[in-house]
């Protein structure tokens, strides 16, 4: 799998005259079925957004453990 992105990248800071993203994703990890990473967007320091591509029995499977983990948190 390959990753994508930077949470240090900034992005959600590019403002180019119409106002902040309000949503960013990074279109090439479909193609590739990569995973990627920016920084979120309400800007707290060290909070990650993740992009995940994966076929549909792979990510129904990572959706069921993610939620267990979260659960046991």
């Amino acid at each position: 799998m390959g990753v994508a992105g930077s949470p240090r990248f900034g992005i959600y800071d590019t403002d180019f005259g119409w106002g902040r993203p309000s949503k960013v994703e990074v279109v090439s990890i479909e193609e590739t079925g990569a995973m990627s990473l920016a920084e979120s967007r309400d800007g707290i320091p060290g909070d990650v957004e993740v992009g995940l591509v994966l076929e549909k029995h792979h990510m129904q499977a990572f959706a069921s453990l993610f939620a267990k983990g979260l659960q046991d948190l």
